[in-house]
Parts: C-alpha cells; structure tokens; sequence
C-alpha cells in the first residue's frame, strides 16, 4: 500500500506517513506482514487498554489513528519535568496490561504466561495525547509472565547509553534513576528481579546493543542472580 502524505516520522525498521484525516501509514521497511501486530492491537483495545485504532493490515504495512502529543520520554524532559508522575503512570500501564488474559495463539515470551506481555513498554512507545496516554509498537506483544515486561524494562532504564555530551551525560542518567526508581514502587520489584537475567539474555540478541550497554546488562543479570 502507498501512502497518500508525507513521511512524518521513522524508526529502527519502519516508517510512519500521513494517511487520510486522522490516519498513518506504517510501513515496514523488510515488507514483513503487520497482520499479527493489527490483531493484537484490536484484542487489546477490545479489553479497554489505550493503543491506537487499526483499520487495515497487510503485507508491510499497517493504517492506525494518528495520535497528537509529545512521548513520555519527550514529556519527562520537558518543563515541569515530569519524572516521578512518569514512573508511576508507566508502572499503571504495566498493570492494566497485565490484567488482560493473552490472546489465543499469541507467540511465547522469552518467561511463558498466560497475560498479555508487550516487551518493550518504556517511555518511547507511550504517546501522551490530549486523551491520554496510548502505547504504541506492538511488534513484539506475546503471551508471557508479567515480571519479564517489568523487567525488560528495567533493563532499558538500567543499561541505556547515554547520549550528547557535557551536562547531558550528568543529567540524563540521573533522570533515569528518578524515573525508575518511581516506576519499581509501583510494581512487584522481587518477581522482576528474577525476570532479569532472561530479559537481559533476550536484549543481547539485538545487533543493535552498544558493546557499553552489554557491559552493563551482563552486571545487571549478574547482581539479579546474586540476589
């Protein structure tokens, strides 16, 4: 499917454009079908939880509402920084996504369940909108046990390089510490520790994980295992 507007954003392995009124385009860049990802998106919003409406999938592409806002992550930076609110509604939408039974015929988690796991719920993919938050990229959504996608996430807050350079280097993983500090006072912190070293296990199969973010999963797993 060609889009009918302009590119008007980008990631790892896809491209967003507009798409009529109110709508995107999302299209992979390897082609892969989004039929999957459309469907787990339907079935979560069928149980209430807030990601964007779909309206048509197919083979390397996906039309969705466009959704107006800044990320969390855009959020937190930005005046009355936000950081500690953050965690907490973070720590929220991992709840009440945890609270939704995983859909028949869901692909395993790297630590098997019965709920609905999204595996990379962090500040990127939570748009906040004038309606509320809404999380977005389900590519990786599985049947799984919720400690892993709390994990998983204190992974990424935990072992992320920092970027820039001066006091960005001082500032930023200091916001990251308020924020998940916040975010584990809301979640069952012993189950997730457990989770880690599989969270980190599956992490370090990403090519794109720098040799100093490595470093710091495979201390991370190993404190957890200590623990």
């Amino acid at each position: 499917m060609e889009p009918t507007g302009p590119k008007i954003a980008e990631g790892r392995d896809s491209e967003i454009f507009e798409h009529g009124a109110h709508k995107v385009l999302r299209r992979a860049r390897n082609g892969r079908s989004l039929v999957t990802e459309a469907e787990i998106m339907q079935y979560a919003r069928s149980h209430g939880y807030p990601c964007p409406e779909v309206y048509d999938a197919g083979d390397g592409y996906l039309v969705m509402d466009r959704l107006d806002g800044m990320t969390m992550m855009q959020a937190v930076g930005t005046p009355p920084f936000p950081l500690r609110r953050s965690g907490r509604l973070l720590a929220e939408l991992h709840e009440r996504l945890h609270q939704t039974p995983a859909p028949p015929g869901a692909r395993d988690a790297p630590v098997p369940g019965d709920r609905l796991v999204h595996r990379d719920l962090h500040p990127l993919n939570v748009m906040m909108t004038p309606d509320g938050p809404v999380v977005i990229d389900w590519s990786n959504a599985s049947a799984g046990d919720p400690a892993f996608d709390v994990a998983d996430t204190w992974v990424l807050f935990a072992c992320a390089a920092t970027t820039g350079s001066g006091i960005d280097r001082l500032i930023v993983p200091l916001g990251r510490r308020i924020m998940l500090r916040a975010f584990l006072g809301r979640v069952d912190r012993n189950a997730a520790r457990r989770a880690i070293p599989a969270a980190v296990d599956h992490r370090l199969t990403d090519r794109n994980t720098t040799p100093e973010e490595r470093t710091r999963m495979r201390k991370l797993a190993m404190w957890a295992r200590d623990g």
